[in-house]
């Protein structure tokens, strides 16, 4: 039995809007009401800035394992073409620079994709054998969900339900939300 310091009571205001979503989240907000998430099945152009998510440090990411990748086969070709086996080929220096970057360029793509794969798991919290936590199944499909956090932002049901009917909701419901 979940207590009352492991869940989340919310109250969902269910959408077929995206305009009516945005509008909606940004009234709210500027009412003082604490927005737990907005839960779309595609962007909504500006409501990042609405909500004061912050810019994503993805790219920072994304170089650094570009990074890794580049530095550890340029490392490995260094190795086996100078110290380990070296080989004359066509008359050609053992430090021929311009024949590594294929390889450095496939290794830096690949360390890429699988790191920014494994971010986006752990950021995520995707877990092998972790159920998603979906608010409404319609949201994967053709419906928004506002989720309002009732505790954080101390707020009259009645009146925020009025809010959200109010903002164009087609459906306004509780949920309780496992920490």
């Amino acid at each position: 039995m979940a207590t009352k310091e492991t869940t989340k009571q919310l109250i969902l205001g269910v959408y077929d809007n995206p305009d009516k979503v945005y509008s909606t989240t940004k009234k709210l907000i500027k009412s003082g009401y604490k927005i737990e998430d907005v839960y779309s099945p595609f962007a909504i152009h500006g409501l990042d800035r609405v909500l004061g998510i912050k810019r994503s440090r993805l790219t920072i990411a994304a170089f650094l394992f570009a990074m890794t990748g580049l530095s550890l086969a340029v490392t490995f070709q260094v190795y086996v073409s100078y110290f380990d086996w070296q080989m004359n080929i066509g008359g050609k220096p053992s430090l021929h620079i311009p024949t590594y970057i294929p390889i450095t360029f496939e290794l830096s793509i690949l360390f890429t994709a699988f790191g920014m794969v494994t971010c986006f798991f752990i950021v995520n919290k995707m877990f092998w054998g972790k159920n998603a936590d979906i608010m409404d199944p319609r949201v994967t499909d053709d419906l928004f969900v506002i989720a309002v956090d009732v505790k954080a932002s101390k707020a009259d049901m009645g009146a925020l339900n009025q809010k959200l009917i109010d903002g164009g909701a087609i459906e306004v419901r509780e949920r309780i939300k496992e920490l």
